[in-house]
């Protein structure tokens, strides 16, 4: 992908969609590279956190249907 973004960047306007969404896909890939290289390094979650983590992602799925 860097060579693709390194060869379209090169004889396009910075303004390229293509070109714009590209580079957002590498920047995507780069930080998520960062945050599973840390979250991997973390503990296992206890019993406990699991459930405080589960209950607020389901508030959240609660608040997003109304």
């Amino acid at each position: 992908m860097r060579q693709r973004l390194a060869a379209m960047a090169a004889p396009r306007d910075t303004d390229d969609p293509e070109l714009a969404a590209l580079r957002a896909i590498l920047r995507d890939e780069s930080l998520m590279a960062h945050v599973t290289a840390n979250v991997d390094r973390w503990p296992p979650l206890t019993a406990d956190q699991r459930a405080t983590v589960a209950a607020l992602l389901g508030r959240r799925r609660y608040r997003d249907r109304r």
